[in-house]
């Protein structure tokens, strides 16, 4: 009995690191995971669910406490640094975007063939082009998603769920941040501003607000486990049978991404004078020290993982 109370609180504090992880774009759930030598754990409970629905219910309830407990209490402190400091949070999260790249980078291997070789570059190249593209035509566009949210405009419903599959999708996925997915969307501040901050359903006395509100809890929260389940057997797969190739397609995905952390909707704007001095050079800073401290961070843990 003591044994599984000591379990049950070890994954309860690896699913609120894996919350935080979550929360923070830049930071890979998938590859904090692998780091904590739970990932395999957590993917073959998910897998698992309808076969051996109790066993597999309990091994991943820590997890999923810890991770909500973690999950809120970053996006609580993200929603309210960003509107101050803008390039300063976006600078940080890039920094741990960086500094977890060797995850990927060891993954990748060269073909064997030359039919190998094309899939990886073709794989690499469509993923970088679909991650960077996506934030610069929001820049270009002007497509800003935050009015569509707070207006509650029908289709943003089913852009919830989208977000909330996507982003639980790709935490799944070793090396990328559900939450950058999110922000390369355009859609991380809208769902973030409509649960915390002061245009929030917990700011308001507008009665509908508050049910449409709850309504897109409820649709992200659908959108979230139909991405955990579909991308979890997805991967196992993916893994299995063209690893060296969806390494590659990850690789893609992580420099688009850094580029469409930059430029994008939201961010985009703020350069043409809505952007501090210093708020460049923290940004900078926290760029370098976010770099590091996350690859220090693993290339530790996997060390001590080694020596057990």
């Amino acid at each position: 009995m003591e044994n599984k109370v000591k379990r049950f609180l070890i994954d309860g504090a690896k699913g609120v690191t894996l919350g935080i992880s979550a929360a923070v774009p830049g930071l890979s759930a998938g590859t904090i995971a692998v780091v904590e030598k739970c990932y395999d754990k957590i993917i073959n409970a998910v897998t698992s669910l309808r076969k051996e629905f109790k066993k597999s219910f309990f091994i991943l309830l820590p997890f999923v406490l810890g991770l909500l407990l973690g999950g809120v209490a970053a996006l609580i402190g993200i929603q309210r640094g960003y509107k101050a400091a803008p390039f300063t949070f976006t600078g940080l999260f890039a920094g741990l975007i960086i500094g977890s790249l060797p995850v990927v980078l060891e993954e990748l291997h060269k073909g064997n063939s030359a039919k190998e070789k094309i899939k990886h570059i073709i794989g690499f190249l469509v993923c970088l082009i679909v991650a960077g593209g996506l934030g610069v035509t929001t820049a270009l566009t002007e497509t800003n998603f935050n009015d569509a949210v707070l207006n509650r405009e029908i289709w943003t419903f089913f852009l919830v769920f989208v977000a909330g599959f996507v982003a639980a999708g790709a935490c799944v996925v070793p090396g990328i941040s559900g939450s950058m997915c999110m922000m390369v969307m355009g859609l991380y501040y809208p769902i973030l501003n409509t649960f915390t901050g002061s245009e929030s359903i917990l700011h308001t006395g507008d009665t509908m607000f508050k049910i449409t509100g709850l309504l897109y809890a409820l649709i992200l929260i659908i959108g979230a486990l139909a991405g955990v389940v579909v991308c979890s057997k997805f991967m196992k797969f993916m893994l299995a049978k063209h690893r060296n190739t969806t390494f590659y397609a990850i690789f893609g995905l992580i420099l688009g991404s850094l580029v469409s952390m930059f430029i994008n909707a939201d961010i985009f704007p703020k350069y043409n004078g809505g952007i501090a001095l210093w708020d460049y050079i923290v940004g900078g800073s926290l760029l370098v020290v976010g770099a590091i401290a996350i690859f220090l961070f693993i290339k530790f843990s996997k060390k001590e993982t080694r020596r057990k």
